[in-house]
């Protein structure tokens, strides 16, 4: 997906407290805070797009997300467990399923977010289980 390279839309709010909240035992510090944009003109919100899927403006709002969403299908191969997340914003976005084995992972399995990526980050933001969807909470 593309990415716009103006600086509002490259940096995470308070970056400098989630720096010295997220710091990791090697040192490197990562935002675990999820940001998503939103379009000012329709509101609409979406993960690193450079114009706006509903009314095509480039104008976008940086938001924290809760970090919280559900998982709707599987993307990918499965020795990477990654899987597409609907957040509970409104948008949605390939994760990482991590500390839980694919066959564990279902349609309807709620996630929390453990490590987002950067806004110039490569890679996927990771996940994990906190609820499992049983058989009839599966959105067949």
């Amino acid at each position: 997906m593309l990415q716009t390279p103006t600086e509002e839309h490259t940096e995470c709010p308070n970056a400098s407290e989630t720096a010295a909240i997220d710091a990791t035992p090697t040192g490197t510090e990562t935002c675990r805070v999820l940001c998503f944009q939103r379009c000012l003109w329709c509101l609409t919100p979406d993960y690193r797009r450079s114009f706006c899927r509903v009314c095509g403006s480039r104008a976008f709002g940086r938001e924290r997300s809760a970090g919280a969403g559900g998982v709707v299908r599987r993307v990918g191969h499965k020795p990477h467990n990654t899987w597409l997340v609907a957040m509970d914003e409104g948008f949605t976005v390939v994760c990482q399923v991590v500390s839980a084995a694919p066959v564990v992972v279902a349609i309807g399995a709620r996630v929390r977010v453990v490590r987002a990526v950067a806004p110039l980050d490569r890679g996927l933001p990771r996940v994990e289980l906190t609820y499992r969807a049983t058989s009839s909470a599966r959105w067949w």
